[in-house]
């Protein structure tokens, strides 16, 4: 087993206990170790798991949500950046062109120092060096995530749903929750809302669904609880406009609330449906939760196994 003993889960604590303190970093660092240990190239201290790390990440990133991550609208730029540079990319090899200018010393290529260039997959796995020899390690495909000395913030969606969703299933209702959270501490509630929401049509265990239902169900509670209290307070210095907003806000959230406890029996009757969807004791169930509703059941018996 590999293991970088200039690299460990204590460098992220002195990062996180340096004056200033430096999450970004550490945060990175973490992600880069989370992932070596979960291709076994790394053993976490304490006999920690891959996926305990990840947790390890996921929660310094709610701690310093934003000192850590793009909030969403960066997160949009980035990825419309990033599809624009592979479109580019593609039609220069379509072209037959890569856009690359190679110099070779010797009939041997080299490569003039400047910013670090992602690789493609394929070559970043090759073992060939210069001049067919091998290579004692592949060519490790640079990463901005990964990169300490990068500014660059991290794009926490995507990487908790390419590296904890697709490959920790049995722990999706932790990682959908990790990800609202990150979005609660950044203050983007409707972002947090849609991905509870998201979670909750995606998960196929009860577990999972109770887990991402209930903090989904906290959350709710505690921002209708803390607009009440601002539009109650006596010494608030809103202007009448501002109270009218949130009172508009606080109507539609208790309203949405309301929905979502009522639809709960649907919900996890939807968790089972999609985990078996020939479950025929879950369908009865479903066209009973509709009861004297004939259009809504007339609709489900459309769908009921055997019926096509």
């Amino acid at each position: 087993m590999y293991v970088d003993p200039s690299l460990t889960e204590r460098h992220i604590t002195h990062l996180l206990n340096s004056t200033p303190a430096r999450p970004l970093p550490a945060a990175k660092y973490l992600l880069s170790l989370a992932r070596k240990a979960q291709r076994g190239e790394y053993t976490p201290l304490e006999g920690k798991s891959a996926y305990q790390l990840f947790v390890d990440f996921i929660e310094l990133t709610e701690a310093y949500a934003e000192d850590v991550g793009l909030d969403m609208e960066e997160v949009e730029a980035a990825r419309a950046e990033a599809e624009k540079l592979a479109a580019e990319q593609q039609d220069k090899t379509s072209d037959g062109n890569s856009g690359v200018e190679a110099a070779s010393v010797n009939g041997k290529l080299i490569r003039f120092e400047g910013p670090p260039v992602a690789l493609s997959e394929a070559t970043a796995k090759g073992m060939t060096g210069v001049g067919g020899d091998k290579q004692k390690q592949p060519v490790e495909v640079y990463d901005e995530d990964v990169d300490p000395a990068s500014s660059r913030k991290l794009d926490i969606e995507k990487i908790i749903k390419s590296d904890g969703l697709a490959i920790y299933r049995d722990q999706a209702g932790r990682l959908w929750s990790g990800l609202a959270t990150y979005w609660i501490k950044r203050g983007d509630f409707d972002q947090a809302t849609a991905t509870f929401a998201q979670g909750i049509a995606t998960v196929l265990t009860i577990r999972d669904f109770t887990q991402i239902f209930d903090a989904y169900a906290e959350f709710s509670e505690t921002l209708i609880s803390t607009l009440m209290g601002a539009i109650s307070d006596p010494d608030s210095d809103e202007d009448p406009e501002s109270i009218e907003e949130m009172e508009t806000d606080l109507d539609k959230r208790m309203a949405d609330f309301e929905a979502l406890m009522d639809r709960r029996p649907f919900l996890v009757n939807d968790v089972l449906l999609r985990r078996n969807p020939n479950d025929v004791v879950e369908w009865e169930k479903r066209i009973a939760l509709h009861g004297d509703d004939d259009e809504k059941v007339g609709s489900q018996a459309l769908t009921f196994p055997g019926t096509h």
